[in-house]
């Protein structure tokens, strides 16, 4: 495990979290704040550098101290290699599994993963699914490539799933 600490880490991550989008976005949008002063308190971990696999943001410890509050206890989690990622998020200095937690990431191959530590940590998992809608403006700016004609709505309503 090694923890980036640094702007120019900080920006590394962020440009090879780029080429990954859309799967990357949660990690990426939440590196991007924590480039401009990190407002809120986070800390970045990798599994190694810089060639990483698996990438968790993560509050510090200090500030995860209510062992009830899964939304301060808040990790977002992305792998470019979902199958063997379980050993770094196993980890107790990754996730701290004695928390109720809140896991967000945009990867359902990582649901897996997720589920077999939950049952190995006896912890009990419960899955939401969110959307995000962007503006068009917005895709073109952070991920041109998924501007598909063919997914957007004529008449500039509800577009189709991507």
């Amino acid at each position: 495990m090694f923890q980036l600490q640094g702007a120019q880490m900080l920006q590394t991550l962020e440009r090879s979290l780029r080429k990954s989008l859309p799967e990357s976005l949660k990690v990426y949008g939440t590196i991007f704040y924590m480039k401009q002063g990190n407002p809120f308190k986070l800390k970045a971990l990798v599994d190694k550098w810089p060639d990483f696999n698996t990438v968790v943001v993560r509050p510090q410890e200090q500030e995860m101290t209510d062992d009830l509050d899964h939304y301060t206890n808040t990790y977002q989690i992305y792998s470019s290699d979902p199958k063997n990622c379980q050993n770094f998020l196993g980890s107790p200095e990754v996730i701290n599994w004695k928390q109720h937690l809140q896991i967000q990431c945009t990867q359902p191959a990582l649901k897996e993963a997720i589920q077999n530590l939950a049952a190995l940590k006896s912890s009990k998992v419960e899955e939401t699914e969110c959307f995000l809608y962007m503006p068009a403006e917005t895709i073109k700016k952070i991920i041109p490539s998924l501007l598909d004609v063919k997914k957007l709505s004529p008449q500039g309503g509800k577009p189709k799933a991507m």
